[in-house]
């Protein structure tokens, strides 16, 4: 590993920002993270001209860009605060009357010797290169060891394909689909996107639902020379492109979290392979989290569907608490997965021909109409039906 040191100071560091030639991944490392007290503090020290941890960027031989290895923080909020997104806080201990006087100034309200002194601020830059795929990862686990970081957020250190792969994906499902806060109900804040993704392709690479996936694995998979195989990439590409559409389609106001999107995916997937119509899917996903969010309603009520309402009732209860606790564990997995495949071929009559889902849809049938789902119920199912490959 190379390690180049130079010192450019603050606007250059900021024009090389504003033209790309720095990636900050904001959307891929650790996201917003500082708030705004803490972003004043930092330029409170620039003005102060105090000491400046050094940043580390990454020489990425795959994107051709310099992207921030540790640091993105401090970068993000000297970029925010020359954009004008927030002002000086004058009053900040050790209290100084210099800048008791600037309290409350944006970026464009500085008189001009103060955005000089900030503009030819100087800060090192350590630039690595030539480097083997474990090297950046373990100096930023030594950079951050005080800090809490998130699994994900450890693993985006490991410059390989597996990483490359994560980010593409879960750029098209934000940049491209528009799949993010507004439409599926959570952040990408501390990288949950890419770890979502991350597991969605570490389920398909392993052929089965019901194998254990721990935050271990994952490194070791991004550690690893080899990515993803490129067909769970492109099946769980898919699987979005047809979950945005249905979802947009349906018109739901729905608020997933992580372990109930990672279960809805999979189960676009194993729909994938029937070749049912979206626009079924669309009215079962509308459907479901309504009856899920108000118990009031009683949308599988109709006769067709082959269940009692407090049977329906229960297994849509199975499937909120597995989603909120306990939602790692390969049995939370298994029974979120059941309860949707259980209720939607109830819920849409159709003619599935595949056995695995007519002996699941006679057992669950039975279930729902005995109005008696338990956990151990549909866990003993799975175990006898062998739930389920991919």
């Amino acid at each position: 590993m190379h390690i180049k040191t130079s010192d450019p100071d603050i606007l250059s560091i900021v024009n090389r920002i504003n033209r790309g030639l720095i990636d900050l991944q904001p959307d891929f490392q650790r996201g917003e993270v500082w708030n705004t007290l803490k972003k004043q503090r930092l330029i409170d020290s620039i003005l102060r001209g105090w000491h400046i941890p050094p940043i580390h960027l990454i020489s990425s031989p795959s994107t051709n860009k310099i992207e921030v290895l540790d640091g993105q923080q401090r970068l993000v909020s000297i970029r925010d605060f020359m954009a004008g997104d927030f002002p000086i806080n004058g009053s900040l201990e050790p209290k100084d009357d210099e800048l008791g006087y600037l309290d409350k100034l944006y970026w464009n309200d500085l008189p001009s010797h103060y955005q000089e002194k900030i503009e030819l601020f100087t800060i090192r830059f350590l630039t690595i290169s030539d480097y083997k795929i474990g090297e950046p990862g373990e100096l930023f686990h030594r950079l951050n060891h005080p800090t809490s970081l998130t699994s994900a957020e450890q693993r985006n250190a490991f410059f390989g394909e597996s990483r490359q792969q994560v980010k593409s994906v879960a750029s098209f499902m934000t940049e491209e689909l528009g799949l993010n806060k507004s439409t599926i109900g959570f952040t990408n804040s501390r990288m949950a996107y890419d770890d979502i993704v991350a597991k969605l392709l570490i389920t398909m690479d392993n052929g089965v639902l019901g194998k254990k996936i721990t935050s271990s694995i994952i490194t070791d998979k991004y550690r690893s020379e080899q990515g993803f195989s490129k067909e769970s990439v492109a099946v769980i590409k898919n699987a979005l492109i047809n979950f945005s559409r249905a979802l947009k389609e349906s018109g739901a106001n729905v608020r997933f979290n992580k372990a109930s999107f990672h279960s809805w995916i999979l189960f676009v997937v194993s729909l994938e392979k029937s070749g049912l119509s979206m626009i079924k899917l669309a009215h079962f996903i509308y459907d479901f989290e309504s009856s899920r969010k108000n118990h009031e309603l009683d949308l599988f009520s109709e006769p067709r569907f082959r269940a009692t309402s407090d049977g329906v009732k229960q297994a849509l209860k199975i499937y909120t608490d597995r989603s909120t606790s306990r939602v790692a564990d390969t049995s939370s997995v298994i029974l979120r997965d059941i309860v949707l495949h259980g209720l939607f071929y109830l819920y849409s009559d159709f003619n599935m021909k595949e056995p695995l889902i007519q002996k699941l849809n006679e057992r669950f049938s039975y279930l729902a109409n005995r109005a008696n789902i338990l956990e151990d119920d549909l866990l003993i199912l799975a175990k006898y039906l062998d739930w389920r490959p991919l």
